[in-house]
């Protein structure tokens, strides 16, 4: 081969790594857009009263890091089970008030967290790497061992939460819990329980472009993009100081559901409870009930409680106390 001929061949591949910088870099640049305000999710936070919410409570990851919890001791100082809780998408410790303090009667201590990226944990819509909230988790869990040595441990996750909650069943830290709770769970963008992300109903909108370039860029070890914002949520502007508003790449890859979201199912080997409305504008009810009793899932569908209501409406926090009960209670 003439070294004319491979001059052309060098200059042809430069040219086709040079236009795959350009479309990378172009699609990196595309800016993140929230969908309209979907009110539905506004009002129902708007009525969650939690002026009496304890004050924050502190525990320090591995990282270094101080995140931050709200802590409700069980009113009959019972010590022997722990709830902890997780909320849902962009939220914070304080949508999960109401089950927390119905936990926290029923002689449950609750531990609503505020989750890495939101609230007072850490840098607003970002975490470190993808696996860090899992690693936060299990750094809550052995510092409440500390306080609570013989103490069994619960999960309760809402929407986003709830996918959080079923990847750490899947996982080896689901082994610290003997049940999960999962309210509305969000399993993944591909599952069937979700509604069509369109129209009135829309509560996030992915950066499409520059997720297909962040994961293309991952595969040749360039991970510098997945800090970018990658996809925005319906907030309503007056809410925006106490809410997550986007989320990094990395914290949307970890907190939701794992992509093998039946597996997880499957592989948990603690106890399932799904409690989910029939109202719900964002997660599809008969699709619980149609795919996850065939994975050993309890399910309860509430008539008449939406997205936002399965974690304050008063038939919601029975339903979630009815999975929290003992055997026999």
């Amino acid at each position: 081969m003439s070294v004319s001929t491979l001059t052309h061949i060098a200059l042809g591949l430069l040219a086709l790594v040079g236009a795959a910088a350009i479309a990378a870099a172009l699609m990196l640049a595309s800016p993140v857009r929230p969908p309209p305000t979907l009110a539905s999710i506004h009002e129902g936070a708007m009525r969650i009263d939690a002026v009496d919410a304890p004050n924050m409570s502190r525990f320090q990851a591995r990282d270094g890091t101080w995140l931050a919890y709200r802590l409700y001791p069980a009113a009959s100082g019972a010590r022997d089970r722990i709830a902890i809780l997780a909320h849902g998408s962009s939220a914070s410790s304080i949508e999960m008030d109401r089950i927390a303090t119905a936990l926290a009667q029923a002689g449950v201590t609750a531990v609503a967290l505020d989750i890495r990226g939101h609230g007072a944990s850490g840098t607003r819509g970002d975490i470190a790497y993808r696996g860090e909230l899992d690693d936060d988790l299990a750094d809550l869990v052995a510092q409440l061992r500390h306080g609570y040595p013989a103490a069994r441990f619960s999960l309760i996750g809402h929407s986003a939460g709830g996918g959080f909650a079923l990847r750490i069943a899947g996982s080896p830290l689901g082994d610290a819990f003997d049940r999960f709770v999962l309210l509305a769970p969000y399993l993944g963008y591909s599952a069937p329980t979700n509604r069509p992300a369109e129209g009135p109903g829309r509560w996030a909108s992915p950066d499409t472009p520059r997720i297909v370039a962040t994961v293309m860029l991952e595969r040749i070890g360039i991970d510098w993009p997945q800090s970018l914002p990658a996809i925005a949520f319906a907030n309503a502007p007056e809410a925006k100081m106490g809410v997550t508003s986007q989320y990094s790449f990395r914290l949307m890859q970890n907190f939701t559901a794992p992509l093998d979201w039946k597996g997880a199912f499957l592989r948990a080997k603690g106890r399932i409870a799904v409690v989910a409305g029939a109202d719900d504008e964002l997660m599809d009810a008969e699709a619980y009930r149609r795919e996850l009793p065939p994975l050993g899932v309890a399910m309860t569908i509430l008539p008449n409680v939406d997205h936002m209501g399965v974690v304050y409406r008063p038939e919601a926090i029975k339903a979630i106390l009815a999975a929290m009960a003992e055997p026999g209670a």
